[in-house]
C-alpha cells in the first residue's frame, strides 16, 4: 500500500532533515511504500536546498516550490493535488503529529472509514491560546461531521 505524506514547510531548514530520517528509519512504516510531498511555502532560508537534495537522492520524494509563502492550508490544498498514495495523510514537518499514529490511522482508513481524524489528548505543553483554538476547531468539526446531523 502506498502512503502519501503531505508535509508543508516554511523555513523549516533544521527540521526537514529530522523529519526525513524519522519517516525514513521508522520501522512502523516500513510495510508501507512512502512517497513525501513536500509542500516549500516561500521559504526564504535554506529549506528548498535541502528538499531538493532530498528529492535528488530519493525517487518517493515530490517536491512543490512556491515562488513566495502563501500560507499552509493552501500549501496543504497544492500538496493533495500532487500525492499520489492509497491512503493521503497530512502531516507538520515538526513531529508534532506522531508518526507512530499512522499504522492505527491507515487500519481505521481500511476498516471502512472515509475519512480518519486524529486529535491530541494532552495538551498541557501548549499555550493556552493554542489549546483554545484547538478545542474551537475540533468542536466546528464535529458539529459539521457528525453522522448525527
Amino acid at each position: 500500500m502506498k502512503l502519501s505524506l503531505v508535509v508543508p514547510v516554511f523555513n523549516e531548514e533544521a527540521m526537514l532533515p529530522l523529519f526525513y530520517r524519522t519517516v525514513r528509519e521508522s520501522e512502523l512504516l516500513a510495510p508501507y511504500d512512502v512517497e513525501i510531498v513536500l509542500v516549500n511555502d516561500g521559504s526564504s532560508d535554506t529549506t528548498s536546498d535541502i528538499a531538493q537534495r532530498l528529492l535528488e537522492r530519493d525517487e518517493n520524494i515530490v517536491l512543490v516550490d512556491f515562488s513566495r509563502n502563501f500560507g499552509k492550508e493552501p500549501a496543504l490544498f497544492a500538496g493533495l493535488s500532487y500525492a499520489t498514495g492509497d491512503a493521503v495523510i497530512p502531516m507538520d514537518v515538526d513531529l508534532q503529529d506522531p508518526i507512530e499514529v499512522i499504522p492505527e490511522l491507515v487500519a481505521r482508513w481500511q476498516n471502512g472509514a472515509d475519512v480518519v481524524l486524529a486529535k491530541r489528548v494532552d495538551r498541557q505543553q501548549d499555550s493556552y491560546l493554542k489549546r483554545l483554538s484547538a478545542e474551537c476547531f475540533y468542536r466546528f468539526h464535529i458539529y459539521f461531521t457528525s453522522k448525527w446531523r
